[in-house]
């Protein structure tokens, strides 16, 4: 069946400045928005808004036209937003990069986009530099997120935050759907990344999306929300600054994850809206320092970017006495697709599809499953991408000439229409003709105490012609990695599951979960350690 949610009962009509600015809760300008949780230095309201418009006028005096990219490759930022919102006044397109990125990496994006800018925060600049020459970008180009010149590279307020403020571009509504706003780029986990081409319309939509599903949850006056998840990634692009901008709620930001500065900003600042990923999940449920801090001003802890099970969802939610909830996205739905109404919270839900869309969850032949049943996920709508950039090819085997985006991704929609994602496509495991989900086992294993983090995987056994479950296992500090203890852990696991979702391809103990920024699991490297170790242990018996 084709599932259609609730209209929308207003669409965008103009480019992202514009809407994002229209000021619907009528806020002050003199309202702090960006809050730097460590230092608690901010920009008010009217400074990010200003400020984008002085940029724009920066941009506008050195060159920079309608249709060019500019490159963002730094850590959260409280100004951030400035050049973000600068970027697209100005007509051009932002490709915000992970600061993570090797020159080599960082090379490929911006030949990808052809960036003519390149902004980078000091801890940045020696990549961004190699990189840009790399790419035959003038030195003259890349300037800094500093007070400071570094190298003779000069900070982005020097030379670009001109004395006036100049109008950002406007768009017609038609302008603004077919218009590239934002080059995200997919994390490549499946081969080289992609850039997804976000139009002004599908992040505009979005945020219309949000707010009609979401109306009357967020208190403006009191909220605010933090901004610790990666600004380059589309999660913290859309749901941190554009939502906290759209709405006037406050949006202390940190560089990066760690878990004393993290702990301390919500209880310093007061969050009440916690935008995080499973992995910070895990360790809210099981680290003991989280309960040194004054967490009762929390909310809801908000998840995305991957699947958080009931189990962990339940064991933050009873510690921490705070409401939990996930919604779903993808880079390519700019990116929410569902989320639950904060009334009516399922653990392990990723709640409703947001009004204006349509989905469907189909098997292998592409016909429609029955309610309960599993198969991916199809959907469409306004915030879905207008394609990949540079790759026709690639956009074609991913969005459907009925304009729905095939997302890989293995659902449930229940009667009560209540959607859950219980694993990848390309990361099921078939053991003898069955299929074992990964995020299912790995749910079962983070209840174990003995279990600090872990990932599943399918790795081929030629002696029976199929892949067997292996777990890679991250054990809680001052728990022994031997041969006793990964006994015990499938032992366990064989009680509680199938007969074919046994751990048959045995345990394997490890330092760390590789995980991307988003806190998606990096299957790929832990393949690559599977075949590895099934070469050394080739090699061995020669």
């Amino acid at each position: 069946m084709v599932f259609v949610a609730e209209p929308l009962t207003s669409m965008p009509q103009v480019g992202i400045w514009h809407y994002v600015f229209s000021n619907p809760n009528n806020i002050s300008l003199d309202k702090p928005l960006m809050i730097d949780g460590i230092t608690g230095n901010h920009l008010t309201y009217g400074q990010v808004k200003s400020n984008s418009l002085r940029f724009r006028a920066g941009l506008h005096k050195f060159g920079f036209k309608k249709g060019d990219a500019l490159c963002l490759f730094s850590q959260n930022k409280v100004d951030y937003a400035v050049v973000m919102f600068g970027t697209v006044a100005a007509g051009g397109a932002l490709t915000p990069a992970n600061p993570a990125y090797t020159a080599k990496e960082l090379q490929y994006q911006l030949e990808q986009t052809k960036s003519k800018i390149v902004i980078a925060s000091a801890e940045t600049l020696a990549v961004a530099l190699e990189a840009a020459k790399l790419a035959g970008i003038p030195k003259s180009n890349v300037f800094l997120f500093d007070d400071r010149e570094i190298d003779g590279v000069q900070p982005y307020t020097k030379v670009l935050l001109a004395d006036q403020e100049m109008e950002a571009v406007e768009y017609t509504y038609e302008e603004a759907c077919s218009t590239i706003a934002y080059l995200c780029f997919s994390s490549g986990t499946t081969g080289r990344s992609k850039g997804v081409m976000t139009s002004h319309m599908n992040i505009a939509s979005n945020l219309t999306q949000l707010s009609q599903h979401t109306k009357g949850t967020v208190d403006v006056a009191t909220d605010r929300y933090l901004g610790v998840l990666p600004f380059y990634h589309i999660y913290g692009l859309t749901c941190m600054i554009h939502l906290a901008a759209f709405q006037g709620t406050p949006l202390v930001v940190l560089p990066r994850f760690e878990l004393a500065s993290f702990l301390n900003a919500i209880a310093t600042h007061r969050v009440t809206f916690c935008h995080i990923v499973p992995p910070i999940f895990i360790l809210l449920a099981k680290d003991p320092s989280v309960t040194k801090y004054d967490l009762s001003c929390v909310r809801y802890f908000w998840s995305g970017a991957a699947p958080l099970s009931k189990e962990l969802s339940e064991a933050v939610a009873q510690r921490l006495n705070v409401g939990v909830l996930q919604g779903y996205g993808m880079t390519e739905s700019s990116p929410v697709s569902h989320t639950p109404i904060l009334s009516n919270i399922i653990n392990g839900s990723i709640g409703e599809l947001l009004p204006g869309m349509k989905a469907r969850i189909v098997d292998e032949s592409g016909k429609d499953v029955a309610p309960g049943e599993r198969g991916e996920l199809w959907m469409a709508g306004p915030n879905i991408m207008l394609g990949y950039l540079n790759m026709p090819d690639a956009t074609a085997e991913t969005i459907d000439k009925d304009g729905y985006l095939h997302t890989g991704d293995v659902a449930i929609m229940t009667e009560d229409k209540q959607w859950y994602i219980v694993d990848r496509v390309k990361e099921l495991i078939k053991y003898k003709g069955f299929q074992v989900a990964p995020a299912e086992l790995e749910a079962l294993l983070l209840t174990y105490e003995n279990v600090a983090d872990c990932a599943i995987i399918g790795v081929y056994d030629p002696s029976q012609a199929t892949e067997l479950p292996r777990a890679y296992i991250k054990l809680v500090l001052g728990v022994e990695a031997s041969d006793a203890t990964a006994k015990a852990i499938i032992d366990s696991v064989a009680k509680s599951v199938a007969n074919h979702k046994k751990l048959r391809g045995g345990v394997r103990f490890i330092a760390e979960i590789p995980k991307s920024a988003a806190g998606k699991i990096l299957r790929k490297e832990l393949r690559e350690l599977a075949n590895q170790e099934m070469k050394a242990s080739v090699q061995s018996k020669i």
